[in-house]
């Protein structure tokens, strides 16, 4: 507790990443100890206990970088991380986090798309990372959340602050879930414009890819997409028209080697990641089992998988989206195929 405290005091005054403080981190891997050597520096002195006991009395933590608990992804970053503050359960044991960013000034069809690829990710096993910010980042959180999984939102300003912000209802949605949310910043820490490039380091480096819906030229996205790829991740982009200003930043990341993405599967192929789900396991009504039952030994067009089951067009077209949805099927090249590890079910 007391090296926490200690953070608390250095980061409060002096704002991470900081390469003086990380230069004396490296040096006496103590908190206490850098405390010591930077106090008479300070701005700003307050009851360092008292502090900490606000953190707790809102629910929130400190997990350093020396800890087992903090994530190891954001120790091979290189713009140094040395603790953060963490509101509800940290859960990284997943197979594949995908981070999920975009424009505030989001589309409709742009914030229906990051909640319907979120959900459809979400739903298979796949660990959704976000920015909590309007438009593109919320609607991802709330795709999560109506799958009822874990997310994470990374946050550009202090925990107490975003609880008196009008998203706290979808914050208290993200802990229900079994979620978090993460800051870099101590409590009393107001959103400053300056906070967000270096938050978007943090989504980049918990992610092992990073999906861009819908991002202008000028688009703090980018700013992830870059710190992502100086961190070895893979990027993904959703297409759009050359004359919406909304997608020009995103096709000129297409246009530079990234991954164009339709589908969830464009995604889950790059990482060969393989649904743990059986459908043993789920809900499924009769006629969503008849076409699973038809697709066992191949992909089948709408037409087809009609044909087979003798179940109208329309109706078929609904159940495969429920299908799309609880990822045990998937639609490629105008056929729609079983997912991988569903195909030998009995």
């Amino acid at each position: 507790m007391e090296e926490k405290i200690y953070f608390q005091a250095i980061v409060t005054n002096f704002r991470p990443p900081n390469q003086k403080i990380f230069t004396l981190y490296k040096k006496y891997k103590s908190f206490k100890k850098i405390f010591e050597i930077t106090e008479k520096e300070f701005k700003f002195k307050k009851d360092w206990e008292e502090e900490y006991k606000k953190l707790k009395e809102i629910g929130g933590e400190i997990i350093l970088r020396k800890e087992k608990e903090f994530p190891e992804k954001l120790r091979k970053i290189k713009e140094p991380v040395l603790g953060i503050f963490v509101l509800g359960k940290l859960n990284l044991d997943f197979p594949l986090t995908i981070g999920i960013v975009g424009t505030r000034k989001a589309s409709s069809l742009g914030k229906k798309t990051a909640f319907e690829f979120s959900q459809n990710l979400a739903q298979i096993g796949v660990l959704i990372v976000s920015g909590l910010a309007y438009g593109i980042d919320l609607s991802a959180h709330q795709g999560a959340i109506e799958a009822k999984k874990e997310n994470i939102a990374v946050i550009g300003c202090g925990l107490d602050l975003i609880l008196k912000d009008p998203r706290k209802k979808f914050i208290e949605k993200i802990l229900e879930v079994g979620g978090a949310i993460i800051s870099e910043y101590p409590l009393g820490t107001p959103a400053l414009p300056e906070n967000f490039p270096l938050r978007n380091r943090i989504v980049a480096g918990l992610s092992d890819g990073i999906l861009i819906i819908e991002a202008p030229i000028d688009s703090g996205a980018l700013i992830t997409a870059r710190y992502a790829l100086n961190y070895g991740k893979d990027i993904f982009v959703i297409p759009g028209s050359i004359y919406d200003k909304n997608y020009l930043g995103s096709l000129r990341l297409i246009q530079q080697g990234a991954n164009l993405v339709i589908e969830t599967e464009d995604i889950l192929r790059a990482f060969d990641f393989k649904i743990p789900q059986k459908i043993k396991n789920l809900s499924l009504a009769p006629k969503e089992k008849e076409i699973v039952e038809v697709l066992k030994n191949g992909g089948l067009t709408i037409a087809e998988i009609s044909q087979k089951t003798k179940i109208d067009l329309g109706q078929v077209l609904a159940l495969l989206s429920h299908l799309e949805i609880k990822g045990i099927v998937f639609n490629q090249g105008g056929k729609f195929y079983l997912a991988a590890d569903l195909r030998g079910y009995n």
